[in-house]
């Protein structure tokens, strides 16, 4: 997985529209996770949020030797699943589309730099407008930040 978290830096980069239900989760995510990295007074960690993906992204990311994207998803088996992501050229006309993949390809492709990517994404079930999250999802998000706080205490020691 990351090593030398603590001699790294480390970008945490949760995005969705929190006002469409579950796809705020990485954005929740991010809120969350900086209140632990605060509360333990952990170095060397950063975050970003947005509600979606963009080209600008890459110069970004190009700052950092870690990355780990945060994002809803609806057709995962699971609660969350977190994957190391691998560049992939962009063939689409809109940034709607754009993956984490196309942000690294990118970030290779214009500046030289390749970040260790990864991709952690938590299960939604609705996207409805102005409206909380599910209970389900905000579940799923405790155990994903569960799973990832012990990443870190692991890196840390």
């Amino acid at each position: 997985m990351i090593k030398n978290l603590n001699k790294n830096k480390i970008l945490f980069y949760g995005y969705g529209n929190p006002g469409r239900q579950d796809d705020g989760l990485g954005v929740f995510f991010i809120d969350e996770l900086i209140k632990y990295i605060k509360k333990n007074r952990l170095k060397n960690i950063y975050f970003d949020t947005n509600y979606q993906l963009n080209i600008e992204d890459a110069l970004e990311i190009s700052k950092y030797d870690s990355v780990i994207f945060i994002d809803a998803a609806k057709k995962i088996k699971k609660s969350f699943n977190f994957k190391k992501i691998k560049p992939l050229e962009i063939n689409f006309y809109t940034t709607h589309n754009m993956l984490p993949e196309n942000i690294l390809f990118l970030c290779i492709k214009l500046y030289d730099k390749k970040p260790d990517a990864y991709l952690l994404t938590i299960k939604g079930y609705k996207w409805g407008v102005n409206e909380k999250p599910t209970e389900k999802a905000l579940k799923n998000l405790k155990n994903a930040l569960i799973y990832i706080k012990k990443l870190i205490k692991i890196l840390y020691k």
